[in-house]
Protein backbone atom coordinates (compact mmCIF):
# COMPACT_ATOMS: atom_id res chain seq x y z
CA UNK A 1 0.00 0.00 0.00
CA UNK A 2 1.50 3.43 -0.74
CA UNK A 3 2.26 5.90 1.98
CA UNK A 4 1.58 9.47 1.48
CA UNK A 5 3.26 12.30 3.46
CA UNK A 6 -0.24 14.14 3.19
CA UNK A 7 -3.84 12.98 3.41
CA UNK A 8 -6.05 16.05 2.71
CA UNK A 9 -9.91 15.39 3.40
CA UNK A 10 -12.67 17.86 2.78
CA UNK A 11 -16.42 17.03 2.40
CA UNK A 12 -16.38 20.27 0.21
CA UNK A 13 -16.81 19.59 -4.09
CA UNK A 14 -14.13 20.38 -5.95
CA UNK A 15 -16.69 21.11 -9.15
CA UNK A 16 -17.89 24.03 -7.37
CA UNK A 17 -16.98 27.64 -5.91
CA UNK A 18 -15.16 27.00 -2.89
CA UNK A 19 -13.49 23.28 -3.41
CA UNK A 20 -12.50 25.08 -6.86
CA UNK A 21 -11.25 28.54 -5.54
CA UNK A 22 -9.45 27.48 -2.55
CA UNK A 23 -8.74 23.60 -2.16
CA UNK A 24 -7.16 22.63 -6.04
CA UNK A 25 -4.85 25.71 -5.91
CA UNK A 26 -3.65 24.97 -2.38
CA UNK A 27 -3.22 21.34 -3.46
CA UNK A 28 -1.37 22.51 -6.67
CA UNK A 29 1.41 23.90 -4.30
CA UNK A 30 1.72 21.77 -1.65
CA UNK A 31 2.40 19.34 -4.48
CA UNK A 32 4.85 21.71 -6.12
CA UNK A 33 6.52 21.66 -2.92
CA UNK A 34 7.07 17.81 -3.24
CA UNK A 35 4.67 16.03 -1.14
CA UNK A 36 2.66 12.85 -2.04
CA UNK A 37 -0.73 13.92 -1.56
CA UNK A 38 -4.37 11.75 -1.49
CA UNK A 39 -7.02 13.95 -1.70
CA UNK A 40 -10.23 12.62 -0.41
CA UNK A 41 -13.26 14.86 -1.21
CA UNK A 42 -17.06 14.54 -1.79
CA UNK A 43 -18.94 15.87 -4.91
CA UNK A 44 -22.70 16.77 -5.11
CA UNK A 45 -21.57 17.53 -9.20
CA UNK A 46 -20.48 14.61 -11.83
CA UNK A 47 -16.68 15.33 -11.55
CA UNK A 48 -14.54 16.96 -14.46
CA UNK A 49 -12.66 14.87 -16.24
CA UNK A 50 -10.51 17.86 -16.96
CA UNK A 51 -9.95 18.12 -13.20
CA UNK A 52 -9.47 14.68 -13.06
CA UNK A 53 -6.99 14.94 -15.82
CA UNK A 54 -5.17 17.94 -13.81
CA UNK A 55 -4.51 16.15 -10.51
CA UNK A 56 -2.81 13.55 -12.65
CA UNK A 57 -0.93 15.23 -13.94
CA UNK A 58 0.62 17.18 -10.99
CA UNK A 59 0.64 13.63 -9.33
CA UNK A 60 -2.07 13.58 -7.00
CA UNK A 61 -4.05 10.93 -6.12
CA UNK A 62 -7.77 12.02 -6.37
CA UNK A 63 -10.22 10.00 -4.60
CA UNK A 64 -13.82 11.66 -5.28
CA UNK A 65 -17.18 10.33 -3.86
CA UNK A 66 -20.47 11.37 -4.55
CA UNK A 67 -21.85 13.41 -1.89
CA UNK A 68 -24.97 11.84 -0.69
CA UNK A 69 -27.99 12.96 1.27
CA UNK A 70 -27.80 16.23 3.79
CA UNK A 71 -28.74 16.70 6.94
CA UNK A 72 -27.22 15.08 10.30
CA UNK A 73 -27.40 11.41 8.69
CA UNK A 74 -25.81 12.04 6.06
CA UNK A 75 -23.15 13.88 7.53
CA UNK A 76 -22.33 11.04 10.10
CA UNK A 77 -22.26 8.64 6.86
CA UNK A 78 -19.64 10.85 5.82
CA UNK A 79 -17.58 10.59 8.65
CA UNK A 80 -17.73 6.96 9.24
CA UNK A 81 -16.55 6.20 5.21
CA UNK A 82 -13.98 9.26 5.54
CA UNK A 83 -12.55 6.84 8.19
CA UNK A 84 -11.95 4.01 6.65
CA UNK A 85 -11.14 5.69 3.08
CA UNK A 86 -7.66 7.39 4.88
CA UNK A 87 -4.44 5.77 3.65
CA UNK A 88 -1.17 4.78 5.09
CA UNK A 89 -0.24 8.39 5.63
CA UNK A 90 2.03 10.98 7.30
CA UNK A 91 -0.33 13.54 8.72
CA UNK A 92 -3.61 14.21 7.89
CA UNK A 93 -5.08 17.66 6.97
CA UNK A 94 -9.18 17.65 7.79
CA UNK A 95 -11.06 20.37 6.44
CA UNK A 96 -13.87 21.24 8.87
CA UNK A 97 -15.21 19.30 11.78
CA UNK A 98 -16.37 16.14 10.21
CA UNK A 99 -13.51 15.49 8.48
CA UNK A 100 -11.15 16.21 11.40
CA UNK A 101 -13.21 13.76 13.51
CA UNK A 102 -13.12 10.87 11.04
CA UNK A 103 -9.16 11.57 10.74
CA UNK A 104 -8.69 11.42 14.34
CA UNK A 105 -11.12 8.04 14.35
CA UNK A 106 -8.86 6.82 11.58
CA UNK A 107 -6.22 6.89 14.08
CA UNK A 108 -3.72 6.61 11.01
CA UNK A 109 -1.57 9.51 11.64
CA UNK A 110 -1.63 13.44 13.19
CA UNK A 111 -4.51 15.77 12.55
CA UNK A 112 -4.79 19.29 11.32
CA UNK A 113 -7.75 20.72 12.19
CA UNK A 114 -8.52 23.18 9.42
CA UNK A 115 -11.55 25.24 10.91
CA UNK A 116 -13.17 26.81 8.30
CA UNK A 117 -16.17 28.22 10.35
CA UNK A 118 -17.84 27.70 13.87
CA UNK A 119 -19.79 24.96 12.26
CA UNK A 120 -22.55 23.92 14.66
CA UNK A 121 -23.41 28.06 15.33
CA UNK A 122 -23.43 28.80 11.18
CA UNK A 123 -25.85 26.30 10.77
CA UNK A 124 -28.07 27.25 13.84
CA UNK A 125 -27.96 30.77 11.65
CA UNK A 126 -28.75 28.98 8.19
CA UNK A 127 -30.96 26.62 9.37
CA UNK A 128 -32.16 28.15 12.42
CA UNK A 129 -35.71 26.81 11.35
CA UNK A 130 -34.76 23.00 11.20
CA UNK A 131 -31.94 22.47 13.60
CA UNK A 132 -32.60 21.52 16.74
CA UNK A 133 -30.65 21.95 20.13
CA UNK A 134 -30.29 18.27 20.34
CA UNK A 135 -28.62 18.72 16.79
CA UNK A 136 -26.48 21.44 17.98
CA UNK A 137 -24.89 19.59 20.76
CA UNK A 138 -24.70 16.68 18.37
CA UNK A 139 -22.53 19.03 15.97
CA UNK A 140 -20.88 21.19 18.71
CA UNK A 141 -19.90 17.33 20.02
CA UNK A 142 -17.60 16.98 16.94
CA UNK A 143 -16.01 20.59 17.68
CA UNK A 144 -14.82 19.00 20.93
CA UNK A 145 -13.05 15.93 19.86
CA UNK A 146 -11.63 18.27 17.22
CA UNK A 147 -10.23 20.84 19.48
CA UNK A 148 -8.94 18.03 22.08
CA UNK A 149 -7.39 15.58 19.85
CA UNK A 150 -5.90 17.31 16.91
CA UNK A 151 -2.05 17.69 17.03
CA UNK A 152 -2.60 21.04 14.86
CA UNK A 153 -4.76 23.71 14.05
CA UNK A 154 -5.81 27.02 11.56
CA UNK A 155 -8.13 29.49 11.21
CA UNK A 156 -9.52 32.06 9.27
CA UNK A 157 -9.25 34.70 11.47
CA UNK A 158 -7.52 35.45 14.60
CA UNK A 159 -10.84 36.70 16.40
CA UNK A 160 -12.25 33.40 16.31
CA UNK A 161 -9.00 31.81 18.62
CA UNK A 162 -10.05 33.77 21.82
CA UNK A 163 -14.04 32.24 21.42
CA UNK A 164 -12.64 28.46 20.57
CA UNK A 165 -10.72 28.92 24.00
CA UNK A 166 -13.32 30.24 25.71
CA UNK A 167 -15.69 27.22 24.43
CA UNK A 168 -13.43 24.73 24.62
CA UNK A 169 -11.36 23.14 27.62
CA UNK A 170 -7.90 22.29 25.13
CA UNK A 171 -7.21 23.42 21.63
CA UNK A 172 -3.80 22.50 20.10
CA UNK A 173 -0.94 24.23 20.99
CA UNK A 174 0.93 24.26 17.58
CA UNK A 175 -1.77 26.76 15.23
CA UNK A 176 -1.39 29.06 12.65
CA UNK A 177 -3.99 31.52 10.66
CA UNK A 178 -4.62 31.14 6.92
CA UNK A 179 -7.26 33.77 5.78
CA UNK A 180 -9.27 32.83 2.80
CA UNK A 181 -6.63 32.05 0.48
CA UNK A 182 -6.87 33.91 -3.42
CA UNK A 183 -4.74 32.58 -5.87
CA UNK A 184 -3.07 36.38 -7.37
CA UNK A 185 -1.52 35.59 -10.18
CA UNK A 186 -5.56 34.34 -11.16
CA UNK A 187 -6.92 37.40 -9.59
CA UNK A 188 -4.95 39.92 -11.30
CA UNK A 189 -4.47 43.64 -9.81
CA UNK A 190 -6.77 46.00 -12.46
CA UNK A 191 -5.79 49.21 -11.17
CA UNK A 192 -8.25 51.22 -13.69
CA UNK A 193 -12.03 51.10 -12.33
CA UNK A 194 -14.77 51.54 -14.71
CA UNK A 195 -16.09 55.25 -15.52
CA UNK A 196 -19.30 54.38 -13.88
CA UNK A 197 -19.86 53.05 -10.46
CA UNK A 198 -21.06 49.56 -10.62
CA UNK A 199 -22.01 46.90 -7.78
CA UNK A 200 -21.09 43.64 -7.86
CA UNK A 201 -22.97 41.06 -5.55
CA UNK A 202 -21.05 37.74 -6.56
CA UNK A 203 -21.75 34.35 -5.62
CA UNK A 204 -24.21 32.16 -3.41
CA UNK A 205 -26.01 34.57 -0.51
CA UNK A 206 -27.55 32.29 2.02
CA UNK A 207 -29.38 33.35 5.42
CA UNK A 208 -25.59 34.10 6.54
CA UNK A 209 -26.26 37.72 4.53
CA UNK A 210 -28.08 40.97 5.75
CA UNK A 211 -29.24 41.35 2.11
CA UNK A 212 -31.69 43.69 3.63
CA UNK A 213 -28.96 45.72 5.40
CA UNK A 214 -26.91 45.36 2.12
CA UNK A 215 -30.15 46.57 -0.26
CA UNK A 216 -30.72 50.11 2.65
CA UNK A 217 -26.84 50.68 1.97
CA UNK A 218 -27.29 50.38 -2.06
CA UNK A 219 -30.42 52.59 -1.84
CA UNK A 220 -28.65 55.18 0.13
CA UNK A 221 -25.51 54.98 -2.62
CA UNK A 222 -27.85 55.58 -5.34
CA UNK A 223 -29.68 58.70 -4.17
CA UNK A 224 -26.28 60.14 -4.39
CA UNK A 225 -24.28 58.99 -7.28
CA UNK A 226 -25.72 56.81 -9.96
CA UNK A 227 -24.86 53.56 -9.56
CA UNK A 228 -25.56 49.66 -11.68
CA UNK A 229 -25.72 47.00 -9.84
CA UNK A 230 -25.29 43.11 -10.82
CA UNK A 231 -25.46 39.40 -9.08
CA UNK A 232 -22.51 37.08 -10.15
CA UNK A 233 -24.93 34.26 -9.71
CA UNK A 234 -23.67 30.66 -9.86
CA UNK A 235 -25.34 27.44 -11.18
CA UNK A 236 -25.73 25.85 -7.44
CA UNK A 237 -27.25 29.11 -6.05
CA UNK A 238 -31.17 28.56 -4.72
CA UNK A 239 -32.57 32.19 -5.41
CA UNK A 240 -33.33 33.12 -8.60
CA UNK A 241 -33.22 36.82 -7.04
CA UNK A 242 -31.23 38.86 -3.57
CA UNK A 243 -33.73 42.06 -4.11
CA UNK A 244 -30.98 44.20 -3.35
CA UNK A 245 -31.93 46.17 -7.03
CA UNK A 246 -30.02 43.95 -9.27
CA UNK A 247 -30.45 45.12 -12.69
CA UNK A 248 -28.96 42.14 -14.14
CA UNK A 249 -28.28 38.70 -13.02
CA UNK A 250 -25.28 37.07 -14.32
CA UNK A 251 -24.79 33.11 -14.49
CA UNK A 252 -21.24 33.13 -13.55
CA UNK A 253 -18.50 30.27 -12.43
CA UNK A 254 -16.08 30.54 -9.91
CA UNK A 255 -13.70 30.26 -12.71
CA UNK A 256 -15.25 32.79 -14.75
CA UNK A 257 -15.00 35.25 -11.61
CA UNK A 258 -11.13 36.59 -12.04
CA UNK A 259 -12.34 38.25 -15.32
CA UNK A 260 -15.35 39.60 -14.31
CA UNK A 261 -14.43 41.25 -10.74
CA UNK A 262 -12.70 44.29 -12.80
CA UNK A 263 -15.33 45.39 -14.65
CA UNK A 264 -16.93 46.69 -11.54
CA UNK A 265 -16.24 49.21 -8.85
CA UNK A 266 -16.77 47.57 -5.58
CA UNK A 267 -18.21 44.44 -4.22
CA UNK A 268 -20.25 43.93 -1.25
CA UNK A 269 -20.12 40.79 1.30
CA UNK A 270 -22.35 42.13 4.17
CA UNK A 271 -22.93 39.32 6.76
CA UNK A 272 -25.83 39.27 9.51
CA UNK A 273 -24.31 41.03 12.72
CA UNK A 274 -26.85 38.61 14.88
CA UNK A 275 -25.14 35.71 14.02
CA UNK A 276 -23.34 35.34 17.25
CA UNK A 277 -19.84 33.87 17.59
CA UNK A 278 -19.62 32.29 14.46
CA UNK A 279 -19.13 35.59 12.69
CA UNK A 280 -15.75 35.85 14.79
CA UNK A 281 -14.45 32.86 12.26
CA UNK A 282 -16.40 34.37 8.87
CA UNK A 283 -13.78 35.36 6.07
CA UNK A 284 -16.16 34.70 2.75
CA UNK A 285 -13.82 34.06 -0.32
CA UNK A 286 -15.29 36.77 -2.68
CA UNK A 287 -13.79 39.49 0.43
CA UNK A 288 -10.40 38.38 -1.21
CA UNK A 289 -11.11 38.17 -4.43
CA UNK A 290 -12.13 41.75 -4.89
CA UNK A 291 -9.17 43.66 -3.14
CA UNK A 292 -6.84 40.51 -5.37
CA UNK A 293 -8.11 42.59 -7.91
CA UNK A 294 -8.02 46.19 -6.78
CA UNK A 295 -11.65 46.30 -5.43
CA UNK A 296 -13.20 48.06 -2.14
CA UNK A 297 -15.00 45.84 -0.34
CA UNK A 298 -18.90 46.75 1.45
CA UNK A 299 -18.69 44.26 4.98
CA UNK A 300 -20.07 44.88 7.89
CA UNK A 301 -18.83 45.22 11.54
CA UNK A 302 -16.96 42.45 13.46
CA UNK A 303 -16.46 40.12 10.14
CA UNK A 304 -13.60 37.79 11.53
CA UNK A 305 -10.41 40.25 10.99
CA UNK A 306 -12.04 42.50 8.39
CA UNK A 307 -12.53 45.42 11.05
CA UNK A 308 -8.95 45.31 11.31
CA UNK A 309 -7.60 44.81 7.98
CA UNK A 310 -9.80 47.61 6.29
CA UNK A 311 -8.61 50.16 9.11
CA UNK A 312 -5.09 49.19 8.41
CA UNK A 313 -5.43 50.01 4.74
CA UNK A 314 -8.64 51.91 3.99
CA UNK A 315 -9.53 49.46 1.68
CA UNK A 316 -13.30 49.23 2.44
CA UNK A 317 -16.51 50.37 4.02
CA UNK A 318 -17.94 48.55 7.16
CA UNK A 319 -21.24 49.13 7.86
CA UNK A 320 -22.43 49.22 11.53
CA UNK A 321 -25.94 48.45 11.18
CA UNK A 322 -27.58 51.32 11.87
CA UNK A 323 -29.59 53.21 8.99
CA UNK A 324 -28.83 56.67 10.40
CA UNK A 325 -24.37 55.94 9.69
CA UNK A 326 -25.51 54.33 5.50
CA UNK A 327 -25.06 57.80 4.35
CA UNK A 328 -21.47 58.57 5.82
CA UNK A 329 -20.81 54.84 4.70
CA UNK A 330 -22.08 55.77 1.01
CA UNK A 331 -20.11 59.03 1.33
CA UNK A 332 -17.04 57.01 2.47
CA UNK A 333 -17.32 54.29 -0.25
CA UNK A 334 -17.62 57.15 -2.99
CA UNK A 335 -14.48 58.79 -1.93
CA UNK A 336 -12.77 55.82 -2.50
CA UNK A 337 -13.69 54.92 -5.46
CA UNK A 338 -12.86 57.93 -6.99
CA UNK A 339 -8.87 58.10 -5.03
CA UNK A 340 -6.79 56.39 -7.76
CA UNK A 341 -4.65 55.21 -4.66
CA UNK A 342 -7.45 53.07 -3.42
CA UNK A 343 -6.86 50.02 -5.46
CA UNK A 344 -2.84 50.23 -5.05
CA UNK A 345 -4.07 49.55 -1.20
CA UNK A 346 -7.10 46.81 -2.48
CA UNK A 347 -3.94 45.05 -3.84
CA UNK A 348 -1.91 45.34 -1.05
CA UNK A 349 -4.45 43.99 1.81
CA UNK A 350 -4.26 40.85 -0.21
CA UNK A 351 -1.17 40.21 -0.97
CA UNK A 352 -0.37 40.61 2.78
CA UNK A 353 -3.62 38.49 4.06
CA UNK A 354 -5.32 36.56 0.91
CA UNK A 355 -2.20 34.90 -0.81
CA UNK A 356 -2.63 31.61 -1.82
CA UNK A 357 1.18 31.60 -1.65
CA UNK A 358 1.83 32.74 1.91
CA UNK A 359 -1.25 30.29 3.07
CA UNK A 360 0.38 27.38 1.47
CA UNK A 361 3.75 28.02 3.43
CA UNK A 362 2.51 28.80 6.61
CA UNK A 363 0.40 25.09 6.07
CA UNK A 364 4.26 23.78 5.34
CA UNK A 365 5.49 25.03 8.13
CA UNK A 366 2.95 23.68 10.31
CA UNK A 367 3.17 20.72 9.01
CA UNK A 368 6.16 20.82 9.48
CA UNK A 369 6.36 21.73 13.53
CA UNK A 370 3.29 18.72 13.50
CA UNK A 371 5.85 15.85 12.14
CA UNK A 372 8.53 16.88 14.41
CA UNK A 373 6.72 15.80 17.57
Amino acid sequence: MDNYDLTYITIDSLSEGVGSSQITPLISRLSKAGLKINLISYEKLKQKSELTDYFKKIGVVWNAHDFGANGFAGGMGRLNNLRREIPETNLIHARSDIPAVSGIASRRAPVLWDVRSLWADQKVMIQKKVLNKTLYRSYRILESIASHQSLGMSTLTSAVVPVLEQRNKRLPLLRTVVPTAVDLDRFQFTPKLPFKMMALFSGTYNDYYDLRLSSLFMDELRSQIETETHWARPNESQKERINVGEEKVIFSSQAEMAHLIPNYSFGVSVCKMNAGPSLTAAMPTKIGEFLACGRPIVVNRGLGDMDDFLKEFDAGVILDGHTDSLKQSADHLIQLVLDPETPIRCRALAEKYFSMDVGAKKYLGLYSQMLKL
